[in-house]
């Protein structure tokens, strides 16, 4: 018996992953407002070509017990979406959140509680979307696992479904520094293609845009050791040698947000670390810049 999954957001990575469920027959529902639910249903998802039409509902009309609910909202409208779970999350129920950053899960727990959230996040996706239209060349990878290290229940409900619907993932008995090392990616990626305003071909090739990122993501290796999380100079390696395997022509979600004049999640990213480098009382210069330009650009829009 199939378990019952619904997604909450429905942007370049969002649709992107429910498209992946379509594809192995594997039928989700999608929890929208009225008005989204209106225009998704009038234009459908064109994903790499193809027309996708999910099975929409709003908050009133979803009744149905939920095994995992996959939110992929932008950070700036996470509480907002996270209200329209309501009653919808019982006992059983898992979420995981495919946000980048390092608080969603806090955020999502304060309200909806520990016990039903497995720390996640994804990789090596590089969709793009414009409007209903999203391409993406690399269907990415959903890492998960549970804060302590340990297998559970949980995790073992998250694989079967994953497996089922053939959803690339890895298990991770250190989700926290993972997903600190995806934080670092976003920090360096990100922000460097949205200040020059270019796609990863730019960062790939320009040894100017190179040192950009590199210094950003040393601010990160140096406030996450006095938190305990202990990233490395071989991290951001890893980061640079995961971008080599982008596609020249991707655009990181920062970038494609500046480009439709959308408010960034910079507050998540660069933001949340100049704060804790204020808490620890480490400088966070190249992430300041970031955040002041980014910020300055939006005031611009």
């Amino acid at each position: 018996m199939l378990k019952n999954v619904l997604f909450l957001g429905l942007g370049a990575v969002g649709a992107s992953i429910a498209s992946q469920f379509e594809d192995a027959d594997y039928p989700v529902n999608v929890l929208c407002d009225a008005k989204r639910k209106e225009r998704y249903q009038k234009k459908g998802f064109i994903i790499n070509n193809k027309r996708y039409d999910f099975s929409y509902y709003t908050p009133d009309e979803y009744h149905s017990p939920v095994d995992l609910i996959i939110i992929a909202v932008k950070y700036n409208n996470l509480i907002e979406a996270i209200k329209q779970l309501g009653g919808l999350v019982g006992e059983k129920t898992i979420i995981i959140s495919l946000l980048n950053g390092i608080d969603s899960e806090e955020i999502i727990a304060e309200h909806l509680g520990n016990k039903n959230v497995v720390h996640a996040f994804i990789y090596k996706i590089d969709a793009t979307k414009n409007d209903n239209i999203i391409t993406h060349f690399s269907k990415g990878i959903i890492v998960f696992g549970e804060k302590t290290g340990r297998p559970s229940a949980k995790i073992n409900l998250i694989r079967e479904i994953f497996d089922r619907a053939a959803i690339n993932y890895e298990i991770s008995d250190h989700i926290l520094k993972r997903m600190w090392w995806k934080y670092m990616a976003n920090i360096g990626l990100n922000h460097t293609t949205a200040v020059l305003k270019a796609p990863y071909r730019v960062i790939q090739k320009v040894l100017f845009a190179q040192e950009l990122a590199r210094l950003a993501m040393e601010e990160v290796v140096t406030i996450s050791k006095v938190m305990g999380i202990n990233l490395s100079e071989k991290d951001i390696d890893g980061v640079m040698e995961m971008l080599g395997q982008l596609h020249p022509n991707g655009k990181s979600s920062m970038l494609q947000d500046v480009e439709a004049k959308r408010e960034t999640e910079v507050e998540m990213l660069s933001g949340k670390l100049c704060q804790l480098g204020e808490q620890y009382h480490i400088p966070t210069p190249i992430n300041r810049v970031f955040y002041n330009l980014i910020k300055s650009m939006e005031s611009m829009y």
